[in-house]
């Protein structure tokens, strides 16, 4: 008796409605202060909105807070350091779903009811010893 040969189908793997990738993954500093630029892809299928948040606005300051990407689209975030003391700090990046005629970064991001979802850029500072 012969028996069927199964073959497994490959599974189909569907990019997430909302999801976004981080590059470099990470920010170093010197504790005089610096400057981090990192890459924003929108990896998802939907348009975003995003909204940054910084565990020590003292120190750091960070460009742009609020912005939309469409899929597939990258955005420049730049992350300033002042000088002062080394702690542990993080950026979140809240991020949730868009309307594609939505205008403002900032009214849609209050408004919108849709799930946040989070990311974190750990901002890494290093104590310089002078000589």
């Amino acid at each position: 008796m012969r028996q069927a040969c199964l073959i497994p189908t490959p599974s189909v793997r569907t990019r997430p409605s909302v999801s976004l990738k981080i590059f470099p993954p990470f920010a170093e500093f010197i504790d005089f202060g610096g400057a981090s630029r990192h890459i924003l892809t929108n990896d998802g299928t939907c348009r975003v909105v995003f909204k940054v948040k910084c565990s020590n606005n003292e120190v750091f300051k960070v460009s742009p807070v609020y912005a939309f990407l469409d899929p597939g689209g990258t955005t420049e975030l730049q992350v300033l350091r002042r000088e002062g003391p080394p702690k542990q700090d993080k950026l979140i990046i809240l991020l949730k779903e868009a309307k594609k005629g939505d205008k403002d970064a900032r009214v849609t991001f209050t408004d919108s009811t849709h799930t946040v979802h989070k990311y974190m850029l750990p901002l890494l500072t290093r104590i310089v010893e002078e000589q």
